[in-house]
């Protein structure tokens, strides 16, 4: 409340009616400056024991404060607190008595308590005034933010109308056109990242003169001010000729620390940029930076990969339109990272972005570090063999990059997947191709440039695991596996009990069933089947518990696959055998299969997990026997009941006697060692009659059943027994 405001000129002649002999009344705020004195000047004896006051009550020593304040001597007076809480009171009523005290006089206790209705009446309009004055201020400040909203909501809108355009790219757009500029610049130091918004074009002359202001003497000047500043007569240097712009430059700061400059311009003639525009600047200085941090790589200043996609969707959205995408992952990043730091990688980073920038040749529609070690181009307007060639001059400039001289023997190669794509395919499926044209580069010796292509067998199959891959990767997110089970027959002894074996299936986003040969493929190239595996023990025992007591009873067993990958992780025994704990399935119900090739190839692993999984109870089973005859010897270390005969022998039983053959020598295997054998694929009575008379133990197929959900086989359980198994050549084939 400025001095003179508030007319406090009542309550000093109530005051100067019970205390005759004052000489001065004056009245101060809560901070110590005058807000009102009858003479207009201001009592310096009381303002220099105020200060003294105020320090107190700072320091919370609220009696030495009010002590001191009520203190009465020839010089200095009384100051009396306004307001009902002495120790933050709404302003102080000082009082200079007498140059002398009489014995009569009161003393600043009693002439408190004399003035104490005063004081609460002069609290009343004080808090009145004060309030008045806030009510005024937030009016006005109001009106101010309320136009200053308007122009960032009209500025947002503005850029979120701009779908074919970045957001960072959108809000300079905005932001040129609500301040009616010619343009605006983003100049950010420490990423080398340059962007503009033009709504009337330029020369090129005059484009690098703003550049240079903008990396020169402004930026120089904004930081130093760290606000906002309007230069209305422009110069590039002091004894340089007018330059025809006006312009506002704000600072762009991060945690306090400059990271640069937007600047707005403005022909000088034609534009008057005003201090209000410098605020709307600088208020839109934020959503620049957030659509910075949200749209673009902070090292390299490259757009984000979310923006890469969405202008690639526009792109092919486009009638006519003809684009190649480049992937581009950079060779063995990692190694420069160990030898010379993280420091000398980011700046590998650094210099390849910066040759998307500078690169000759095809039009570079957009450049995108996507993540790491890895960037994708889109070319627009651009055959194959364009595209090829693009990569290939690309390739060429990354390997000559010159070293620093601080990191001599630092080379710098990448590998190159190139896919072309026309108007209207999927986005998702271009990026695909050429992400797996650079996985070929990379397998296929680095340092090179694969073009995808239908005719490649090996690319097409990469393609598509990579598209289950990520299908894989949300089907755990979002649990769209489930368990199938189809049953194991016994072929010649009807006293056998009936087995399953347990199968995953994973459903697509829209509920359709995946085949099992695709998603297991991709999951194997990506190292995910000991996901799988686990996913499936967790499962199948979350199922079989509830049945436990029926499993006991009826001596019903359930196999479960396993991966190689599995086998060799050392903990998965682990997991295993906590899992069988803590369930009420008996490990005797479980039959665990592995390949007899993953068997094979790490050996110790697999017998570690028959010794400690067995322990307790389960069996083990070696599935595609007969498929890796290479040495039989294992068989003796492997504690295993069941050989599983690879269905590829089986399928052609009646067709090809050396599988016939190949049959019989596992029977004889098997009979030497005690195994029970299993037959796989098996399609048709015919097949399964043979097999019986060969003496093969159980049958899996078609002629038995096909795979079904796992909670029906289970709803099974809570109905009568089942009687015994029906003999094969009296079973229909299922459709």
């Amino acid at each position: 409340m400025p001095a003179q405001q508030f007319d406090a000129a009542p309550y000093a002649q109530i005051v100067r009616s019970l205390f005759a002999r004052t000489r001065r009344v004056v009245l101060y705020g809560p901070d110590g400056r005058l807000w009102w004195s009858e003479d207009g000047a201001d009592a310096l004896d009381l303002r220099a024991r105020l200060d003294h006051v105020l320090e107190l009550l700072r320091q919370r020593d609220i009696p030495a404060a009010l002590t001191l304040a009520r203190s009465i001597d020839d010089s200095a007076g009384l100051l009396l607190p306004v307001g009902e809480d002495a120790n933050a009171p709404g302003a102080w009523l000082g009082l200079l008595g007498p140059p002398s005290r009489l014995p009569s006089d009161p003393d600043g206790a009693a002439l408190g308590h004399t003035l104490r209705p005063v004081l609460q009446l002069l609290a009343r309009d004080v808090a009145a005034a004060a309030q008045l004055r806030r009510q005024r201020i937030a009016s006005l400040q109001a009106a101010e933010q309320t136009a200053e909203l308007r122009w960032l909501l009209a500025t947002s809108s503005h850029a979120g109308r701009n779908a074919s355009a970045d957001r960072l790219e959108a809000t300079l757009e905005a932001c040129a056109s609500h301040l009616g500029c010619d343009g605006v610049m983003l100049w950010l130091a420490d990423r080398q990242l340059e962007r503009m918004a033009l709504r009337k074009p330029l020369a090129a002359p005059e484009l690098d003169t703003l550049r240079r202001l903008a990396r020169g003497s402004l930026a120089r000047e904004v930081m130093a001010r760290g606000r906002a500043i309007i230069v209305g007569k422009l110069r590039e240097t002091p004894e340089g000729p007018l330059l025809p712009w006006t312009v506002i430059a704000a600072p762009v700061l991060a945690d306090g620390a400059p990271l640069g400059l937007v600047m707005a311009f403005a022909q000088r003639e034609a534009r008057h940029l005003s201090p209000r525009d410098a605020r709307r600047l600088e208020r839109i200085v934020p959503r620049i930076v957030a659509a910075t941090e949200m749209e673009h790589d902070p090292l390299t200043g490259l757009p984000a990969r979310h923006v890469f996609e969405g202008r690639l969707r526009s792109v092919l959205a486009t009638a006519g339109a003809s684009i190649c995408v480049v992937y581009v992952d950079l060779d063995q990043l990692h190694v420069t990272n160990d030898l010379f730091g993280l420091a000398a990688g980011d700046d590998v980073l650094r210099r390849a972005a910066a040759l998307w920038r500078d690169h000759a040749g095809q039009r570079i529609e957009m450049a995108s570090r996507f993540a790491g070690d890895r960037f994708v181009v889109l070319l627009r307007d651009c055959t194959l063999n364009q595209g090829r060639a693009w990569a290939e001059a690309a390739r060429q400039a990354i390997e000559a990059l010159p070293p620093p001289p601080e990191r001599a023997g630092l080379r710098v190669t990448a590998s190159f997947g190139v896919a072309a794509a026309q108007d209207g395919e999927a986005a998702d499926h271009v990026l695909a191709t050429a992400e797996t044209a650079c996985k070929a580069a990379k397998d296929r010796g680095r340092n090179r440039v694969e073009v995808f292509a239908q005719t490649d067998a090996s690319l097409v199959q990469r393609r598509d695991d990579l598209a289950i891959f990520r299908d894989l990767i949300d089907a755990f997110e979002r649990n769209r596996f489930v368990l199938y089970a189809q049953p194991i027959e016994s072929l010649w002894d009807p006293t056998r009990p009936r087995r399953h074996e347990i199968l995953i299936r994973l459903r697509d986003a829209g509920g359709e069933p995946v085949a099992p040969s695709r998603f297991i493929s991709a999951a194997t190239r990506y190292q995910l089947l000991p996901q799988l595996d686990r996913w499936v023990v967790r499962r199948a025992l979350e199922m079989l518990d509830p049945h436990a007591a029926a499993l006991r009873a009826r001596n019903v067993a359930f196999s479960i696959n396993l991966s190689g990958q599995s086998l060799v992780q050392p903990d998965f025994a682990d997991f295993v055998r906590t899992a069988l704990k803590g369930a009420a399935t008996p490990a005797e119900a479980l039959v665990f299969e592995f390949t007899e090739s993953a068997a094979i190839s790490d050996m110790p692993a697999a017998q570690r997990f028959i010794e400690r999984v067995g322990a307790l109870g389960a069996r083990f089973a070696l599935d595609d026997f007969g498929t890796g005859f290479s040495s039989l010897a294992y068989l003796k270390s492997l504690a295993v009941s069941a050989l599983k005969i690879d269905g590829s022998f089986v399928r052609d039983l009646l067709t090809d006697a050396r599988s016939e053959g190949v049959i019989r020598a596992v029977l004889q295997i098997a009979g030497q060692l005690g195994l029970d054998t299993v037959a796989e694929y098996v399609e048709t009575p015919a097949i399964a009659e043979r097999l019986r008379a060969l003496g093969v133990t159980y049958g899996q197929g078609f002629a038995f059943g096909a795979p079904v959900p796992l909670e029906s086989v289970l709803a099974d359980f809570a109905g009568p027994r089942h009687s015994a198994p029906v003999h094969p050549t009296r079973v229909a084939l299922q459709p």
